[in-house]
């Protein structure tokens, strides 16, 4: 799960510094670190509940990203523009989260992953209506290639069709809505104060979340339902550890995607984000034993190839959304 210019990742965006191997480099350390926090939260999804994770992921992650706000100079004083957008921006992020991480209770790192890569597909469709952005022939091919390869990793109607990766697919489509409101905020906030209103809605969704489940049958047979009905537990000494990694490969990996588009242009270090996928793969089998189906391969290259077509034709068209705002998808995961 999970914005994208570091105005959507929650930062600024000095253009002087242009070092774009500094800034594939920090990308890819990004790359490297979310895959490891997907792995944790599946491992974790059989005895905790999602929003007892997402609550102490967002707790831990609170004071790092405080502290890279004020290394950027944006803890302080706190800008936040309109409040509804901001509440609406917040709410995709969380929807989001929280059904990526249901996803992940039932399928497999890059099952997960390669569905909610159809993030920018998504931006692209919203942005017609809501940013009253042109959409050009080329792009809408590239979003019917990128949609057609979601249906063929999620295979609605097959016998083998498993409802969490419809989970997946809310996931991308709640992300694209996030990004959205950030673009209509604009200047009128910056990155700490987005930022750290996302986390304590984090904290504050999470535990809300615990109340309203903690009074709810908590018996269900599939995977993510059992993750979401589950009452909060008592974490033992090794569970503090790896929620307290989690809220550490949060705030670095916030660093260092701010880092990324920070010293290069999103059109640059933007494609990069697709080596998440790899690593996706390599976990997935070495811990759990998953390896993606001949289906899954197929639209995962048909999600890439679609979203790569639609951040080179921005970079080709010179668009300011691109340089300003980006398509990634990890910028917040």
């Amino acid at each position: 799960m999970t914005t994208t210019d570091p105005a959507s990742a929650g930062y600024a965006v000095p253009t002087h510094d242009s070092r774009p191997l500094a800034g594939i480099a920090f990308l890819l350390l990004a790359t490297t670190l979310f895959p490891i926090q997907d792995v944790i939260i599946k491992s974790l999804s059989g005895g905790f509940a999602v929003h007892q994770i997402v609550f102490w992921r967002g707790l831990f992650a609170l004071p790092i990203v405080a502290a890279i706000a004020w290394y950027d100079g944006t803890l302080w004083p706190l800008k936040l523009g309109s409040i509804p957008l901001q509440l609406a921006r917040a709410a995709g992020a969380f929807s989001s989260y929280l059904v990526y991480y249901m996803a992940l209770a039932a399928i497999g790192l890059a099952e997960t992953a390669a569905i909610t890569f159809s993030t920018p597909i998504f931006v692209t469709v919203l942005a017609t209506v809501f940013l009253s952005e042109k959409i050009g022939v080329f792009r809408w091919v590239a979003v019917m290639l990128g949609l057609a390869g979601v249906v063929v990793v999620v295979q609605p109607g097959a016998g083998v069709f498993e409802p969490a990766a419809v989970l997946a697919l809310f996931a991308a489509i709640f992300y694209a809505v996030s990004i959205i409101c950030t673009r209509k905020l604009g200047n009128r906030t910056n990155g700490g104060s987005m930022t750290l209103f996302t986390l304590a809605f984090f904290i504050t969704g999470g535990a809300v979340l615990g109340l309203v489940f903690s009074q709810v049958d908590n018996t269900s047979p599939h995977p993510s339902l059992a993750f979401l009905y589950r009452s909060w537990a008592s974490p033992e000494p090794r569970d503090w550890l790896l929620l307290l990694v989690l809220g550490s490969i949060s705030g670095v990996g916030f660093f260092s995607l701010s880092q990324a588009y920070r010293l290069a242009e999103a059109s640059v270090v933007t494609p990069f984000e697709y080596t998440y996928l790899p690593w996706a793969i390599l976990w997935g089998y070495m811990i759990f034993g998953s390896l993606p189906g001949v289906s899954t391969w197929i639209g995962l290259m048909m999600i890439v190839g679609a979203g790569l077509l639609i951040v080179f034709r921005e970079t080709l068209k010179g668009r300011k959304p691109l340089l300003r705002k980006g398509l990634g998808v990890l910028r917040q995961r």
